[in-house]
This record gives structure tokens, C-alpha cells and sequence, in this order.
């Protein structure tokens, strides 16, 4: 996906085209379903939480004034959205079991990586989604998640060596 195409839809959205909108969710849409999926581990959920997301982006894209910032703040808003739903279903809910797994319409190798991502730490399944999963730089991440560019790295190297120990133990049975 190319940055630069990114911005200028941002930009064409921001000057009142709106059919910018659907290229911009074309673009996008898939990348943050998947991110979503894995934080909820609910797919109807997570393309709820999505939409929701790109509801919110119809009418607040005026407010963002660096148009270079959009996929961070895009993924920063989903972020939130997911937050606040963990939020009102931790209240709705007080012991439940594990819902469905995400099915997001993957490749084989997703279907292969999403059931070990589960045994990660929240953070670290973010970080992992976010890099490998949406090829989202670190850099970025780190405004996504509003924390140090060290920390989403230590989260990422953490991340790494569990899943390698992970697929060694699927290896040995």
C-alpha cells in the first residue's frame, strides 16, 4: 500500500469528494479487520468495531491536520473503539467463556498463526498484528498504541521469542 496514495485520498476526502471514502476503505478495510479480529477474537464483532471506526472517519477526516498521520490515527481510533468495547462487555459480563475464532476470510497461513497469537499477552498480539499482520511500521505502532518506540520494540522481540518457543513445542508433537 502506498503511502502516498493514502494521503492523497485523505486530501480529496478532506476537499469534500467524497467517493475518496470508498478507495480509502478499500485500501484499508481488510488490514483493519484482521487487526480487529485478533484484539476481539470475535469476527462479527470486529467488523462491527470497524465500522464503527469508519463511520467515525466520515465525519471527523477534517480534523486531522497531517494528512501523512492517517493510517496511525486511523489504527489509533480502532485501538480506542476495541478498548471501549473490552470495556462495556468486562461490565455486561462477568464470567463467560471464550467466544468464537476470528474467521476474517484468511490465507492458510492465518489460520495457522491466530490460534498461537492467542496465547500471547494482549500487547503482544497487538504489536504482532500490527507489524506482521498490517505491515505497519514500528515507528507507527508505537503512535498507535501511545507508547516509546523501545517499548513496542521490546513488546515485538518478547512477542517473537514466544511464538518461535510456540512453534517449536507444534513442531515436536
Amino acid at each position: 500500500m502506498k503511502e502516498a496514495e493514502i494521503e492523497i485520498l485523505v486530501l480529496k476526502l478532506q476537499a469534500g469528494q467524497t467517493e475518496a471514502l470508498g478507495e480509502l476503505y478499500a485500501l484499508l478495510h481488510a488490514s483493519m479487520r484482521k487487526y480487529a479480529a485478533i484484539r476481539v477474537d470475535d469476527a462479527m464483532v470486529a467488523e462491527d468495531l470497524v465500522q464503527n471506526v469508519w463511520l467515525q472517519v466520515s465525519k471527523r477526516v477534517m480534523r486531522l491536520r497531517d494528512v501523512s498521520l492517517f493510517r496511525s490515527w486511523l489504527f489509533k481510533a480502532l485501538r480506542w473503539e476495541i478498548t471501549d468495547w473490552h470495556r462495556k462487555a468486562a461490565k455486561e459480563v462477568v464470567s463467560s467463556t471464550l467466544p468464537e475464532k476470528p474467521n476474517c476470510n484468511s490465507k492458510n497461513d492465518d489460520t495457522f498463526v491466530l490460534p498461537l497469537l492467542e496465547k500471547l499477552v494482549d500487547e503482544e498480539r497487538e504489536v504482532i498484528a500490527l507489524y506482521y499482520l498490517n505491515d505497519i511500521s514500528v515507528r507507527e505502532i508505537a503512535l498507535i498504541i501511545d507508547c516509546p518506540l523501545g517499548t513496542v520494540k521490546s513488546r515485538l522481540h518478547r512477542a517473537r521469542e514466544k511464538l518461535k518457543q510456540l512453534l517449536e513445542q507444534t513442531e515436536e508433537r
